[in-house]
């Protein structure tokens, strides 16, 4: 199949969103689009794993097929000159959309789907993609088209980390397809319990940290950038804050923002860093979280990179 991207269709309001920014993204990016439903089949079971229930499974395809019927016909009208097709696959939605990222270039879902609470709260669905996808996945708030930015810039967060460099080089392609600049952020805090009680040190300490979040943004571009994007404006900025609030806070004023799937001090067997499900949870612009680099997305070749800069406290 040529490259493609992937959306997971649900029938509510927030996949139908999602499924729109999916066509104007595979335009910019010369991409086709596949619409991906996954039926699950619900099954009820005593106490001993014996069958009590099993609903119509021709009535669930039917309606399955209709639904994704009406998503493609919508898909279509909405860009027409666009490869767009859809499939029908059975399983637990997490489970096929993440299979199905292994051949594509990128996976677009909405930050909640039918199942999830009501609410500003996180599917379980977005957050299982965001951590296990093989692929970038893009998550689309029900606000995007509430806040049109085109021509704002793409915002990434970095911290050294081999998925934070995924991140970079993942936001330096959208800035670049999209004609817009680039905003590379990294945040530092200095704890209350590591303070000392001497104004003079406290500003020492956070010179310090200062420093190191400026050293971590140009030692990251310097791995990721290389020539390949000197047509891509670079706005340098470090920000005395909690990673993840600086992120949502500047995220307001981006068209995209970028981030790892885990970070330098996330616990390794973690599915989803803190400050990337954070984003993801309060971000009312869309958000896309990267993978460190694979094999699949073309930078194996790459020599070796450096161990990332390390501060007293790592």
């Amino acid at each position: 199949m040529a490259k493609h991207l992937i959306v997971g269709i649900d029938g509510s309001p927030e996949s139908e969103t999602a499924m729109g920014w999916a066509l104007e993204e595979a335009i910019r990016r010369d991409l086709e689009v596949e619409l991906v439903y996954a039926l699950a089949v619900p099954v009820v079971s005593d106490a001993y794993g014996m069958v009590m229930t099993r609903p119509d499974i021709d009535e669930l395809t039917d309606y399955s097929r209709k639904l994704l019927d009406a998503a493609l016909a919508s898909a279509q009208a909405l860009a027409p000159g666009l490869a767009v097709t859809a499939r029908l696959a059975s399983g637990p939605p997490a489970a096929v959309l993440i299979e199905a990222s292994k051949r594509a270039e990128g996976l677009v879902v909405g930050t909640r789907g039918l199942g999830a609470i009501s609410g500003r709260l996180l599917g379980s669905v977005s957050v299982r993609l965001a951590g296990k996808s093989v692929c970038p996945v893009f998550i689309v708030p029900p606000e995007w088209r509430e806040h049109p930015l085109p021509d704002a810039p793409v915002l990434v967060g970095v911290d050294g980390s081999e998925h934070s460099d995924a991140a970079l080089h993942l936001a330096l392609e959208e800035a670049r397809c999209r004609g817009v600049g680039l905003t590379v952020l990294s945040a530092y805090h200095v704890p209350w319990l590591a303070r000392p009680v001497e104004p003079a040190l406290i500003a020492e300490f956070e010179q310090s940290e200062r420093w190191l979040a400026e050293k971590t943004i140009g030692e990251s571009l310097a791995r990721v950038k290389g020539h390949n994007y000197a047509d891509v404006p670079i706005e340098q900025v470090a920000v005395k804050a909690l990673p993840a609030d600086a992120l949502v806070e500047a995220s307001r004023r981006a068209v995209l923002t970028v981030v790892g799937s885990r970070g330098r001090r996330s616990f390794s067997r973690a599915i989803l860093g803190s400050v990337s499900r954070s984003l993801m949870q309060d971000a009312v612009r869309p958000v896309a979280v990267a993978h460190k680099a694979t094999r699949k997305h073309g930078q194996s070749g790459e020599q070796p990179r450096p161990n990332p800069p390390q501060n007293a406290d790592a």
